[in-house]
């Protein structure tokens, strides 16, 4: 019984993130990463064809050259896939399309920390990533 409920479950999350589920499996095929593991109920991806990094419901598309040994990249994207999964369908108009336009704003010469706009500080929140160090 609990294989059947987790299973249903899984089917259920997906379906609740099924708009970003959808584009980050057309990124994941477009990209082609080198390295995909599963993490928390995710797929993590490193892909050498990616500028940054990006979460898109249960698929996690980092660029190969950020993985890094404090894990912050990681961390980060997973507080955005907690994101998408509260917010389900509305993920894309609340935290992915802003914070993709901010992320093709901001550069470093800006007065502000990236890490600063709402949705990069709760992914951080949410993924334990104490950038004051």
């Amino acid at each position: 019984m609990k294989v059947k409920f987790t299973r249903l479950a899984a089917i259920l999350l997906y379906l609740w993130q099924l708009p970003q589920n959808l584009v980050g499996l057309l990124l994941v095929t477009i990209l082609r990463p080198e390295d995909c593991y599963e993490m928390e109920g995710v797929k993590l991806c490193y892909a050498s064809r990616m500028r940054g990094g990006i979460s898109l419901g249960r698929y996690l598309i980092i660029r190969s050259v950020l993985k890094d040994f404090t894990g912050n990249t990681e961390r980060h994207e997973l507080g955005h896939a907690k994101q998408s999964r509260m917010l389900g369908w509305f993920y894309l108009f609340v935290i992915g399309i802003p914070s993709l336009l901010w992320a093709a704003w901001w550069n470093d010469s800006r007065p502000v920390s990236y890490y600063s706009f709402y949705t990069e500080r709760w992914a951080d929140h949410l993924g334990g990533v104490n950038r004051d160090d």
